[in-house]
């Protein structure tokens, strides 16, 4: 599937985090995905992207699920995304830590900037672009829906995506308290057919109801 770019941009100020932001509307009906590359820039102009995170489950407009590497992602689009990002941060004279945040229709792979962020004076190097294990999954859970309540974040790393998966759940079915409405939400997607099969987003609701 080759890959074609739309640009449509905000900028919302700087951002704290390297994490994918939450802040964005759930992708729109249909095939469309959301992904975030991040970019690394060092005073002496050096630039380096990571690869694609997608946000892959939602609730509420809320990230819950965010995966490295995205599912089933084209290495083509993906180095696309990833051209695309490195731009954006040129072009802006940025410096330090930012991300570029992309909206994807799957099926055509039309691709559209949506956001991009800058984070002002990071001490990151560039090799920590690249995520901290062959694969990863941020899961957010319970809190989220109270802005005054904490969110915990739980990033899990593994080999393979199945063994990700597999940790996650345990991770999950092991946490201390009462299963919140996030985290039994959460442990059904992932021990679903069809997020373990690679489908995410609106293509993941629509399978699992």
């Amino acid at each position: 599937m080759g890959a074609k770019v739309s640009t449509v941009m905000s900028s919302r100020g700087a951002s704290n985090r390297r994490g994918p932001p939450t802040d964005h509307a759930g992708p729109a009906a249909g095939r469309e995905r959301r992904l975030d590359i991040h970019v690394f820039v060092s005073e002496a102009g050096g630039l380096a992207t990571g690869r694609a995170w997608e946000r892959c489950v939602w609730r509420d407009a809320r990230v819950l699920i965010a995966e490295c590497p995205a599912p089933h992602l084209p290495a083509s689009v993906e180095s696309a995304l990833r051209a695309v990002a490195a731009d954006v941060a040129r072009d802006r004279g940025w410096q330090g830590m930012g991300t570029v945040a992309f909206a994807l229709d799957d099926r055509s792979g039309v691709f559209r900037v949506i956001d991009a962020q800058a984070q002002a004076h990071a001490g990151t190097a560039v090799h920590d672009c690249e995520p901290v294990a062959a694969h990863a999954l941020e899961l957010r859970i319970d809190g989220c829906v109270d802005r005054r309540l904490p969110c915990t974040r739980l990033l899990v790393c593994g080999a393979t995506r199945g063994e990700v998966l597999r940790r996650a759940y345990r991770a999950l079915s092991e946490m201390p308290g009462p299963a919140g409405v996030d985290r039994a939400f959460l442990m059904n997607r992932i021990a679903s057919r069809a997020y373990c099969s690679g489908l995410t987003g609106t293509r993941l609701d629509q399978a699992v109801g």
